[in-house]
């Protein structure tokens, strides 16, 4: 199975230790980190032309992740919570992968969904039930988890170690996947 993480974190902290923290668990299959702020992701112009081609003309690092999206059986998207919603990173991620948008590309694929807010749980529950999963509904897929967590400071989940130990009963959980 092809693993491929997501962060939506425009900065190292704990949207970033979370994925570790799963990743690490991980030992059984093939898993790739992406941290979209080190990739030069342009915003959707709305041109339309990826309707007609399934293909995007923006030349941009989403031309080399296009085919790890395509190939990986399972995709771990993180993000903060950036007034009840994912990062400006992560949208931009997610609106340039329109050309799988109503295809049968990317169907039955499955995601996990981390989110991490300074605010209440409830908040980060909606940018799970909201941004992500229609994201994940569009492409045809199936959300297979999600966890959402309480940190304000950058470092904050280091010292959670309820957190900690969630995530890395994911990670196991991951592992046994096929």
């Amino acid at each position: 199975m092809k693993i491929l993480a997501i962060c939506g974190s425009p900065k190292k902290g704990n949207t970033e230790f979370m994925l570790n923290t799963v990743l690490n668990e991980i030992t059984n299959h093939e898993k790739e980190l992406i941290l979209l702020r080190e990739k030069d992701i342009k915003r959707c112009t709305g041109c339309l032309s990826c309707d007609k081609t399934n293909k995007c003309v923006i030349e941009d690092d989403m031309q080399e992740l296009y085919p790890k999206i395509k190939e990986t059986d399972l995709m771990i998207i993180a993000t903060p919570n950036y007034f009840d919603n994912v990062t400006g990173l992560l949208k931009d991620f997610i609106d340039r992968t329109n050309p799988f948008y109503e295809t049968d590309v990317l169907e039955g694929k499955k995601v996990v969904a981390l989110v991490v807010g300074g605010g209440k749980i409830e908040n980060s529950k909606r940018v799970v039930d909201q941004a992500l999963t229609y994201f994940i509904k569009a492409h045809k897929r199936e959300l297979i988890d999600s966890m959402c967590f309480k940190a304000l400071k950058q470092d904050d989940l280091k010292s959670n170690q309820e957190a900690i130990n969630q995530l890395k009963q994911l990670g196991q959980k991951i592992n046994e996947l096929k």
